[in-house]
């Protein structure tokens, strides 16, 4: 059986040092086992991108030449890691916290009056919580996205999500559609909100459970 590569995708205007990220990693150190988190940024948020995001993950899954992967992700590194799991067919499981499905959308619309403000510039301005201030955001990540959204789900992953109920970023409409879809993929809604960090403990737990199931982790 070949080696299984654990790799944690963190969310938009978020780093490898968030809290889950941390948590997750000092968990699978703790066990003995390795957690490799990317940094999505890339060194350049103003032109962050789906398709950009998505090369630095390939790129990641390339530097562990013959192994199987298993990716968790956490918002929009769950979106990404929804659609890595498709197009490589290395992915043998994944689990996603408050995926951020349908980004464009979601997004133009949060968005809509700095977009419409953007004039010539092509720029908004978002709060990035990694340097805790506000940061000009090229509206080229919306043009990419419309090259994703499309994508059909045809590929079975074992795929776990687990959403709170009071998320007030991702609607969990999103995630009960596509576990409804998909019957590869279960959802576990839980009392708690986008970060889902009153329940970290127990969805550390629940992954490496989940992993377990799929024949992915030995601990």
């Amino acid at each position: 059986m070949k080696k299984t590569a654990f790799i944690y995708l963190h969310g938009f205007a978020s780093s490898p040092q968030s809290q889950k990220a941390t948590a997750f990693a000092k968990r699978f150190a703790e066990s003995g086992l390795s957690l490799t988190v990317p940094d999505l940024e890339g060194g350049d948020f103003k032109h962050l991108t789906i398709s950009r995001q998505l090369r630095i993950i390939e790129e990641t899954l390339d530097s562990f030449p013959g192994a199987s992967f298993a990716l968790i992700g956490s918002s929009m590194g769950g979106y990404l890691a929804a659609l890595t799991a498709q197009i490589r067919p290395d992915v043998k499981g994944a689990y996603l916290m408050c995926p951020g499905f349908n980004f464009m959308k979601r997004w133009r619309s949060a968005l809509s009056d700095e977009i419409q403000g953007a004039g010539e510039s092509g720029l908004i301005r978002v709060f990035n919580y990694r340097y805790n201030k506000t940061m000009e955001l090229d509206l080229g990540i919306f043009e990419d996205a419309e090259l994703w959204e499309g994508l059909e789900y045809e590929k079975s992953v074992p795929t776990r999500i687990v959403h709170g109920i009071h998320d007030d970023t991702v609607d969990i409409g999103e995630s009960r559609s596509f576990a409804r879809k998909h019957p590869w993929a279960s959802l576990k809604e839980v009392d708690s909100d986008h970060g889902l960090i009153s329940h970290l403990d127990w969805i550390l737990d629940d992954c490496f459970d989940f992993f377990s199931v799929q024949g992915l982790l030995t601990v």
